[in-house]
């Protein structure tokens, strides 16, 4: 049996925007890219894929 990871792919490049998040967390709670612009400064968007 071969452990070995497969390639990945590239992640998108630095001056791509990103799409327009509208969608709710974990706790319901509403998220807006938009929303959250106008309050802060830039955005963190974590791209998370588990492994189970």
């Amino acid at each position: 049996m071969n452990n070995e990871e497969l390639p990945r792919p590239n992640g998108i490049a630095i001056s791509i925007k990103a799409p327009l998040i509208n969608t709710v967390d974990i706790y319901g709670n509403h998220i807006n890219l938009n929303d959250l612009l106008k309050d802060f400064n830039g955005v963190l968007i974590d791209f998370f894929r588990g492994n189970w």
